[in-house]
């Protein structure tokens, strides 16, 4: 196969809406970016709807969906605990989104700032030079002739998903990325069904205090850590269902989730579209860049450990990237893309962090503690609202006291939950402290207090 050679300042891999908005905002600031992608450009990254927060768009510099990629917002949610006890009722913050008119939006930004797509990219194999990344090789189609790609840039951007394509392969950060376990995966599901009987539908959202067009999330029904959230449409023709549970087996899988709704509930009918996934789950990676690449998205984890949602924070992640290295002789540069690292753990890794304590206390309660969680009234509106919206909680003094005489009357759920807000509250603090500037010991440092604080990620 013939080899064609491409020089570009960047080189960004998926073009999924990670990679997408990476590419575009690194154009926008006049470098020249090649976008890889393994699929066809247009089936880059998830295709099917997604909870998503207009506050992380502006906070990316990107316009908010709107219709019809903005399937819907701000729906009324009702939470049940898993034994069907209702809980509470918000007004919740999601947007949910079309991912494929998304990513298709952000690839046409790219593309008008003259970002190269070169998709159906295999077999990648990256080059590293003294510790550094340099060029990378991929089999890929161009002008419809399949052949040999060489790609150099000063700068990767791996987008790539949880998988790291480039990240597994820089010897810097095999240490600093490890794989993730499976208690560490979020096994996911998410589908649009037909109704096809709308009497079981209005007797399921009767039995759950709901009106059509209105969520019904049920928590704990498959461990601590799992949730269903069915919404029916406001006509009773479509159902959307969004399942998820831990991957490391012991509650089965988002699959299976859906399965069992389903013969539970028999007026779901035939499938009109939806999409599995696995999510990551843990607090970001405490490096994510190296000389020559910059991990973003799913890649680095920049995920909501507490219910595994990463679009946002993947967008945010891209356009931070690209402020940190704007006017740098050299975009690749170690410290420069440190920089990056710094500018995005201290602004939002103690929320992560937090969350990530949050997440292993909702897998060591269980199912039975989620029950229990949502029957003595711990929680609240507020708390849920902040939690949808991914912001750290701020009761007031009142519903702090609330809370305690709640705890007060759940002896065995308050040995969990305090010392586990706790441990989220300190880990919380330690953000402001990661380190500006190259320095790996200090970094080390950092890392075993979150480790001791929040728990270690060993992979």
């Amino acid at each position: 196969m013939p080899t064609r050679k491409f020089n570009s300042d960047a080189v960004v891999v998926g073009a999924g809406t990670a990679g997408a908005n990476a590419a575009y905002q690194l154009a926008r600031r006049g470098l020249s970016v090649t976008l890889l992608e393994r699929r066809a450009a247009s089936e880059g990254g998830a295709q099917w709807t997604n909870g998503v927060l207009d506050w992380q768009f502006e906070r990316a510099r990107l316009d908010p969906p709107v219709a019809p990629e903005r399937v819907s917002a701000h729906r009324t949610t009702h939470l049940v605990g898993p034994d069907g006890r209702h809980g509470v009722t918000v007004r919740s913050p999601t947007v949910t989104a079309d991912m494929g008119l998304l990513g298709s939006r952000l690839r046409a930004l790219a593309a008008s700032e003259g970002v190269k797509i070169i998709d159906r990219a295999e077999n990648l194999a990256a080059k590293i030079e003294d510790g550094r990344l340099r060029s990378a090789v991929v089999e890929a189609s161009v002008h419809g002739q399949l052949g040999v790609v060489e790609l150099s840039a000063p700068l990767f951007v791996d987008a790539s998903g949880r998988g790291g394509v480039l990240r597994r392969t820089h010897p810097t950060l095999r240490r600093w990325c490890p794989k993730l376990r499976t208690d560490e995966l979020c096994s996911a599901a998410d589908f649009h069904f037909e109704v096809a009987d709308r009497g079981g539908a209005t007797e399921f959202l009767e039995r759950h205090r709901a009106l059509a067009g209105e969520t019904v999330t049920m928590v704990g029904t498959a461990g601590g850590f799992s949730t269903e959230a069915v919404t029916v449409s406001e006509d009773l023709s479509e159902v959307g269902v969004l399942v998820g549970c831990l991957a490391d087996g012991r509650f089965g899988t988002g699959p299976r989730l859906l399965k069992d709704l389903r013969s539970r509930e028999t007026w779901i009918g035939h499938e009109v579209s939806g999409g599995f996934g696995v999510i990551p789950l843990r607090r970001p990676y405490a490096r994510f860049t190296a000389p020559g690449l910059a991990l973003v998205g799913d890649a680095a984890c920049q995920v909501f450990p507490a219910h595994g949602s990463g679009i946002g924070l993947g967008l945010i992640a891209g356009t931070m990237l690209a402020d940190a290295i704007e006017g740098s002789v050299d975009v690749g540069d170690e410290a420069v893309l440190w920089a990056y690292q710094s500018m995005f753990q201290r602004e939002f890794g103690g929320l992560l962090i937090s969350s990530d304590a949050f997440r292993r206390l909702s897998t060591a309660i269980g199912g039975d503690g989620a029950a229990a969680l949502v029957a003595a009234g711990l929680m609240t509106e507020s708390t849920v609202v902040a939690g949808l919206d991914q912001r750290t909680p701020d009761p007031t003094s009142g519903e702090l006291a609330m809370l305690a005489g709640r705890l007060v009357r759940s002896p065995g759920l308050a040995r969990v939950l305090i010392p586990g807000s706790i441990r989220a509250t300190l880990g919380s603090m330690l953000a402001s402290s990661y380190p500006e500037r190259v320095d790996e010991r200090a970094l080390e440092i950092w890392d075993r207090r979150v480790d001791r604080v929040v728990g270690p990620n060993l992979g």
